[in-house]
């Protein structure tokens, strides 16, 4: 992964996810351990969110209790695994204590076992295709009447086309294709325009179904912000899909440069979905 590239930037935006809840049960271990107080693994932890996770010589006694906790595999273990393999992945470094971590993922709730997981250069997902697919469909079939006319308005025979995603989404589980798939890329290329929050779940059922989903590194480039602003009933499930092409695939989005850790818009980074 470059150094300021797409990919880096997910690893290490996923795994700081979940530093405020993990140090909220475990600022007093990460405190005996550092031989600090409260107050000053609180301020040490806010420079290390302050210098993007990177840790520097002023947060040395930090990084020792860390060490310490990764060491003995005691409390506070998981918040030592975030904030010192964010660090060592930026940094371009070998994970110490990498064996137990692995062999404690499984046992992780679903974010965190697949941030590891992904910061460990070892398989693991949020959540599999069915599940993913599930809620995709449930957005498909949201589709109104009206918002499906719409769509098909877009084609060459509106008839045809309003009667094959009419069976499409109501009796192949949204799987299409011909002219039927053809308007719906379209509608799904056009934010605000009716239909296209079903068009994108459509195209992203279809893309799990063929277990290919580069072509949505490009739409994530250009449609991500827009993602990421729809109603979370619609968008968790795409933000979902998106991010399991980005889990299962090396090499989705491998070179592209994104602007910081966090950022939304034109390559930003894939939210975290904690629930469908």
């Amino acid at each position: 992964m470059g150094d300021n590239s797409f990919r880096l930037a997910q690893v290490v935006g996923d795994l700081v996810h979940h530093v405020k809840p993990l140090l909220a049960a475990h600022l007093g271990d990460v405190a005996r351990a550092s031989g600090l107080s409260l107050a000053e693994t609180g301020a040490a932890v806010r420079d290390l969110r302050d210098g993007r996770f990177r840790f520097s010589a002023e947060g040395a006694a930090l990084r020792a209790g860390l060490e310490a906790i990764l060491a003995s595999g005691g409390e506070g273990y998981e918040l030592a695994v975030v904030l010192l393999l964010a660090d060592a992945v930026q940094g371009g470094q070998a994970f110490e204590g990498r064996g137990l971590a692995v062999q404690r993922l499984g046992g992780w709730p679903d974010t965190l076992r697949a941030a590891v997981a992904q910061g460990l250069g070892v398989e693991g997902v949020t959540r599999g295709a069915v599940e993913i697919a599930e809620a995709l469909l449930r957005v498909a079939r949201s589709m109104r009447r009206d918002e499906l006319y719409a769509v098909a308005e877009r084609g060459g025979d509106l008839a045809a086309d309003f009667a094959a995603l009419m069976e499409g989404i109501g009796h192949r589980d949204g799987i299409m294709s011909g002219a039927a798939l053809a308007v719906v890329e379209l509608g799904a290329r056009l934010p605000k325009q009716a239909g296209y929050e079903g068009c994108t779940a459509i195209l992203l059922l279809n893309a799990l179904h063929q277990g290919e989903g580069r072509g949505f590194a490009a739409r994530w480039q250009e449609q991500g912000a827009v993602y990421c602003a729809l109603q979370p009933s619609r968008r968790d499930a795409i933000l979902a899909g998106v991010r399991y092409f980005y889990e299962t695939d090396p090499g989705f989005l491998a070179d592209q440069p994104v602007l910081g850790v966090g950022r939304l818009g034109e390559g930003a980074i894939i939210p975290v979905v904690e629930d469908l």
